[in-house]
């Protein structure tokens, strides 16, 4: 996917003689300027290179010095090697990519002692990286806090299992445990306070922290988390992570107990085998291009060790204050994906539908269509003139938001509150002014059939909201009430950092309560402005019932047991909420559901 550095995201390189610089343990680091006033430093190592030896190890810290006891930190480090091309950086690729970048307000000190936050990236586990434009911390920095982004190995290099061979997954996870130890370490010489470090991600870098977070030691990595988007907790069965990487190392001529030839391929042959492995994403919830995936789907993805990893997040809950959220309509950018024009948009059918639910839920299949009815989507679309297929797609990404990403979200933050673990959510209700992706100015005319989608939240909390694609001719700046939404996150963001609790004076953010029903549920809404209010999860036992029975949890959990449940069928395409003063309010069914969408391409951060 392309996406261009909007105008206000640039970092300026200052002259030598201006030139930040910070030394830590390993010498002095000489960074640049951002035109925001923030300073920043770049490919910082953590971790000796994963390469040789290192690959599919646990890694090494860094702890040489650097040559002549000074890092040139202007310049970028390479992207790890990547598994997907929906959010990759440009630039170099390579294994060697264990490195972080920082930001920090002009005017820090080593004394300033100011809030940490600690960014992990998503993109499925297999893609993306810290230079991804959307991600950068030149902004945010400069409104007070110290901000770090890490890198970590993606794909089989950062999740193969195969223990005949002596590697036993989590390879990715352990990358990011490592840096959050080299910033407690380090962070201070930057201004930063090691006690007031925020762990945030989002999608797979969401699933990545929440399952940091749930660790005995995260309490001495971090001390909050934001969890935005988390694309779902449950980890990959052990067994299926076995089989997955014993038929990766067959399709690299591999034997399955031979490490030795695993580590002496090169990256470009993990990335054909990786390809041409008909074993991945297989399966009940590995329907291609828009699956929703399982403990038992195959895919390159966190799993319980028993080392690292001792017992499934979901069930442990984290162990540190935590907020976790989801956007109203996350599953628009997933449908697109699989639908990426405006004539098969128009040509779904219920038959399309059917076979999404059977390749993704299996047996569930009826019950889920029971409680999404095919025909309350097809009348809501009907009445703004639009087709069927419109229909069966909003439909589609209703589910894949429910199951992929509200449900998830609701029952990690059950699991942490029994815990005894403080716990807010939010809903992330707003329709963007700007096309916040270059693969949505085809649209950017019309952006109101998206509403909150999959990443729309990520500008507001890095306060880069201002774009120019130059090469679609195309500039944006959002609204003045916007860049007010934008502060308010970012004040609760950065007050869940410096106090484990996610409110401010102007702002308080009711904590999570566990209700009977799941129904008016304290939480926060972000639509135009930060409102607390309620939230409906009733719907997530139904979400519960289908989990445990994919996950094998229940073999006797089928369609009667879940149509006996209190769940009642959805009585519109979408659930509602009510916020402070009883308001109700109802997501949009869709607006003119992409019949001009379908000009971009998909921009999925999973």
């Amino acid at each position: 996917m392309r996406l261009l550095l909007p105008t206000s995201l640039s970092a300026v390189v200052a002259t030598a003689l201006a030139s930040p610089s910070v030394t830590i343990d390993a010498g002095t680091l000489k960074g640049g300027k951002c035109s925001s006033g923030a300073v920043y430093y770049k490919g910082v190592p953590f971790a000796e290179p994963p390469v040789g030896d290192l690959r599919f190890e646990p890694p090494k810290a860094y702890n040489k010095k650097y040559s002549n006891g000074v890092l040139n930190s202007t310049i970028s480090a390479p992207t790890c090697i990547q598994f997907g091309n929906q959010t990759v950086p440009s630039g170099k690729k390579s294994e060697d990519c264990l490195y972080l970048d920082i930001w920090a307000p002009s005017s820090a000190t080593k004394d300033s002692k100011l809030p940490v936050k600690v960014w992990v990236f998503g993109g499925s586990d297999t893609e993306g990286g810290i230079e991804y434009p959307l991600y950068d911390g030149c902004n945010l920095a400069e409104t007070g806090s110290v901000v770090v982004s890490l890198n970590y190995r993606l794909g089989p290099l950062g999740f193969l299992a195969l223990n005949s061979a002596g590697i036993y997954g989590n390879q990715g996870i352990q990358d990011l445990i490592l840096g959050f130890e080299w910033v407690q370490k380090s962070i201070s010489a930057f201004g930063g306070d090691p006690e007031k470090v925020l762990a945030f991600g989002q999608s797979a870098g969401a699933t990545d922290v929440y399952t940091i977070a749930t660790l005995a030691e995260a309490p001495s990595l971090f001390k909050s988390a934001i969890i935005e988007s988390i694309a779902l907790p449950q980890l990959t069965k052990n067994l299926t992570a076995q089989k997955l990487g014993a038929s990766f190392a067959k399709g690299l001529s591999c034997g399955l107990s031979d490490k030795s030839c695993l580590q002496s391929v090169s990256s470009a042959e993990l990335q054909k085998a990786y390809y041409a492995d008909s074993y991945i994403d297989s399966g009940v919830g590995g329907l291609s291009g828009i699956g929703v995936s399982n403990s038992q789907t195959p895919e390159f993805w966190p799993i319980v060790d028993g080392t690292v990893i001792k017992e499934n997040p979901l069930h442990r809950g984290a162990q540190v204050p935590a907020v976790l959220g989801y956007n109203q309509q996350e599953g628009t950018l997933d449908a697109i994906g699989k639908y990426p024009s405006a004539e098969l948009i128009a040509n779904l059918t219920a038959a399309d539908y059917k076979a999404f639910l059977e390749g993704d839920f299996g047996s569930a299949a009826q019950t889920i269509e029971k409680y999404y009815p095919l025909s309350v989507f097809e009348s809501a679309v009907k009445e703004a003139g639009l087709t069927s297929g419109a229909g069966v797609f909003k439909a589609i990404s209703t589910v894949i938001t429910d199951a992929h990403f509200k449900c998830p979200t609701y029952e990690s933050a059950k699991s942490t509150a029994r815990n005894g673990t403080p716990v807010w959510t939010y809903e992330f209700t707003h329709n963007s002014t700007c096309a916040w992706l270059d693969t949505l100015v085809a649209i950017a005319d019309d952006l109101s059939f998206l509403g909150a989608a999959h990443t729309a939240e990520i500008p507001f909390v890095f306060s880069n909201l201002d774009f120019s694609y130059s090469e679609d001719n195309y500039t944006c700046s959002s609204s003045t009430a916007e860049r007010e939404l934008s502060n308010e996150m970012i004040s609760l963001w950065t007050a869940m950092a410096e106090n484990g609790k996610p409110s401010t004076k102007a702002i308080q953010w009711p904590e999570f309560k566990i209700t009977s029903t799941g129904s008016k549920t304290p939480g926060m809404v972000f639509g135009n402005s930060s409102t607390p209010g309620q939230i409906d999860y009733s719907i997530c036992k139904l979400w519960a019932q289908v989990s445990a029975l994919l996950d094998g949890r229940n073999s006797t959990a089928t369609a009667k047991s879940s149509s006996s449940s209190s769940v009642t069928p959805t009585a519109s395409p979408t659930s509602s909420f009510a916020v402070s003063g009883g308001v109700t309010v109802s997501p949009s069914t869709g607006g003119s559901i992409l019949l001009s969408a379908v000009l971009m391409g998909a921009a999925i951060l999973m």
